[in-house]
């Protein structure tokens, strides 16, 4: 980032350059600071104690080349520190004897003994990752064991400070940096920061916090990761729902009504199951009320917490249900039945449906413009067609740990989540567009596609049920009692 004077570490910048703990998650959005304090940092360390090793590193070596040494180069400079590059150790050496390696963790050999070869045999006492969400989970592992006490300190009765620090951009829950760093700190030995754009402002141009919000603004899907640094949705494509969902109309308060049946879906067979309900209005207005993604969570975990939400939020003695799934082989045309998930779901009580093309892409494709045309539009009532519950305790991560984590999952896949795949599938020798496969919101969104496949598509609403029998009566009482020609409710 761009340094403008004073350079000044305040807030959490400050109590990070200060922090001792062994391992280091900085994460932060866009300008905020991340980089240059975590280099500043090592520079202290590099001028506090004499002779200590030190490495900094991206994952690619053009990166580093590019990007990561001129900035080190230049915050030295401000920082008043001679640095003197050594090319044959691919080094940085300061006048007092320390050494900080600089240079890219990505090996061009593709065999896996050699995944390795760059840093093993290392022996430094601080690691700094740059951009570390494009870093594989397997080398941060190898990175821990390159800690070492410095022997030779050791023996002149000197002790270097230790650290492994990572600064990624705000990463999504299911990254293994978000898995080994929770937001809550609950491990020892290890501390996650979440740096916003706001911190940094008393570094940054009057002008660009304007700018960023500009690009950014608050209904924008990736304000919580590039303005504010939280963990949360960050996928690169083309939303499927793109200037369709807003977040200040679709989301909004919601009241279930027990007079009216309650829909669930569940989406499974995929890392992360899906449970989700959805209630479809008298007038015909979808509500998505709520729901569970597990993650990375097998069928046999993820059914009792589901089973003790649905309890807890839809009482069964005030709520109805009707369930439905994708298809999975559920039942084959041999004399015994093919034994899949679906089993399991039928054994914890659930009596789901399915149409047996649910999950071809043709029908996908049919589900989401379905789903396009409900979001444009109003009902008589000033409602719109589609809702999602603004209660974030209704919207659940179930971690794998056991706990619950508020997560709006439904949300995050219509402002973004979901996006377009770059490929095509053939459909009947035409080229049909298809969503990006994640294993995330793309398993939110089929959980929603099934409710309507299963449950709305061709099917009235209670209002246009009653206009129906309405107009029957009305013109039996004309003819006295004849019998009335039968008409396609959508032709009334």
């Amino acid at each position: 980032m761009p340094l403008y004077p004073p350079l000044e570490f305040r807030g959490q910048h400050l109590e990070f350059l200060h922090d001792t703990t062994l391992e280091v998650d900085l994460e932060g959005a866009l300008s905020s600071g991340k980089t240059c304090a975590a280099l500043w940092k090592e520079l202290e360390m590099l001028r506090r104690h004499a002779g200590i090793w030190s490495l900094i590193a991206r994952y690619t070596g053009d990166s580093v080349e590019t990007l990561l040494r001129p900035q080190f180069e230049q915050l030295a400079r401000i920082h008043n520190t001679t640095l003197q590059w050594n090319a044959k150790e691919s080094c940085y050496e300061t006048l007092n004897g320390s050494r900080c390696y600089a240079f890219g963790l990505k090996t061009q050999s593709s065999k896996a003994e050699d995944r390795y070869a760059r840093i093993r045999g290392l022996p430094v006492s601080r690691i700094y990752i740059d951009q570390a969400e494009a870093l594989p989970a397997d080398i941060a592992l190898e990175l821990r064991a390159r800690l070492r006490p410095d022997i030779e300190a050791r023996v002149q009765g000197k002790s270097f400070p230790r650290q492994l620090t990572f600064t990624p951009n705000p990463t999504n829950f299911d990254h293994w940096l978000a898995k080994q760093f929770p937001a809550t700190n609950a491990i020892k030995n290890r501390r996650y920061y979440a740096l916003s754009l706001y911190d940094n402002a008393h570094n940054l141009p009057a002008d660009m916090i304007d700018s960023m919000l500009q690009t950014y603004p608050i209904e924008h899907p990736k304000h919580q990761t590039m303005i504010l640094g939280q963990r949360g949705m960050n996928v690169i494509g083309d939303p499927v729902y793109e200037n369709l969902f807003d977040r200040a109309r679709h989301v909004r308060s919601i009241t279930p009504s027990p007079d009216q049946v309650l829909l669930e879906a569940f989406q499974i067979g995929r890392h992360n199951p899906v449970w989700l309900v959805a209630q479809r209005t008298y007038g015909g207005a979808v509500t998505l009320l709520g729901g569970v993604l597990g993650q990375h969570a097998p069928l046999e975990d993820f059914l009792p917490v589901v089973a003790l939400k649905r309890r807890a939020w839809f009482p069964p003695e005030s709520f109805r249900f009707k369930t439905c799934t994708s298809p999975m082989a559920g039942r084959s045309t041999v004399r015994q039945t093919r034994y899949t998930l679906l089993n399991k779901l039928q054994a914890a009580g659930y009596e789901p449906e399915w149409r047996p093309n649910g999950n071809a892409p043709d029908v996908q494709l049919a589900m989401i413009e379905e789903i396009s045309s409900a979001l444009r539009r109003t009902m008589p009532t000033g409602e719109p067609a589609v809702s999602i519950s603004q209660d974030a305790s209704r919207w659940l991560l179930a971690t794998p740990d056991g706990t619950l984590k508020e997560l709006q999952f439904a949300a995050f896949a219509f402002e973004g989540g979901y996006i377009w795949s770059d490929h095509t599938v053939s459909v009947a020798h035409e080229d049909v567009r298809q969503p990006h496969e994640d294993d995330l919101y793309a398993t939110a969104m089929h959980a929603i596609e099934n409710i309507w496949l299963n449950f709305f598509v061709e099917t009235p609403s209670d209002a246009e049920r009653e206009v129906t029998r309405n107009r029957i009566a009305k013109q039996q009482r004309q003819t006295r009692g004849a019998p009335v020609k039968q008409l396609h409710w959508m032709a009334m």
